[in-house]
């Protein structure tokens, strides 16, 4: 009788399989636990800018009341290059309603320099037509390669029938979490496929070798009892 029959040369590509399975798990396991503290980043960077409109709403209305110019702007202007200059890896601009930048911007990841989101059309096509966004799009520098950007923005003072109105935009990346995935825990990882690895494949090997050793007495069996 033959136990496995033809079907046991397929275990090596099975072994095989199923390490490829680990090793995608532990990937996809991996890139989740780092896209979610982003987004919830990200989360946090829209409620700011969120409460930068509701203070430039709030100055605009009382500078209205009062019927002098409006001074919301320095507020403005401090708050956008504050959050740029001091949040972690955090980009931060403010764009008149020319979208031309009216704030400057520090060195990004590794020295380089920071990405110009009027770049990207679907950026530019979103505030145009849009009080207020998230967009999230892909960008890459030689110094720390490619990652996604979680943007978000939104046009003030919030009544449209101002003169002067400036686009907040506010970016975060997976560089802007200071803290990463430990990194005992991606060896620890890579230690357990590789022992899975040798004993799967060992196992998968020997279960082969001992059914052909096995055919082999069977048949010698039955060629002995004619």
């Amino acid at each position: 009788m033959r136990i496995f029959n033809d079907s046991r040369r397929y275990l090596i590509v099975l072994a095989v399989l199923i390490l490829v399975g680990f090793c995608l798990y532990f990937n996809f396991a991996f890139n989740a636990h780092e896209d979610t503290p982003v987004r919830e980043m990200a989360h946090e960077k829209r409620q700011d800018v969120g409460l930068i409109s509701g203070i430039v709403d709030k100055l605009a209305e009382m500078d209205k009341e009062a019927g002098i110019h409006p001074g919301y702007e320095e507020l403005l202007l401090f708050a956008v290059r504050y959050i740029e200059a001091n949040f972690h890896l955090t980009f931060a601009q403010l764009f008149d309603d020319r979208l031309t930048p009216v704030t400057p911007l520090n060195p990004g990841v590794g020295g380089g320099q920071k990405h110009n989101p009027l770049d990207y059309p679907q950026l530019v096509e979103a505030v145009l037509n849009n009080e207020s966004g998230d967009l999230v799009y892909s960008y890459a520098t030689e110094q720390a390669g490619n990652r996604d950007v979680y943007m978000t923005f939104r046009w003030v003072p919030a009544d449209t029938g101002h003169s002067v109105r400036y686009l907040v935009a506010v970016g975060v990346s997976r560089y802007t979490i200071s803290e990463q995935i430990d990194m005992l825990a991606i060896f620890g990882a890579l230690a357990l496929i590789a022992v899975a690895a040798v004993f799967i494949i060992s196992s998968a090997v020997i279960i082969i070798k001992h059914g052909h050793t096995y055919d082999s007495r069977e048949g010698d069996t039955r060629r002995d009892g004619r």
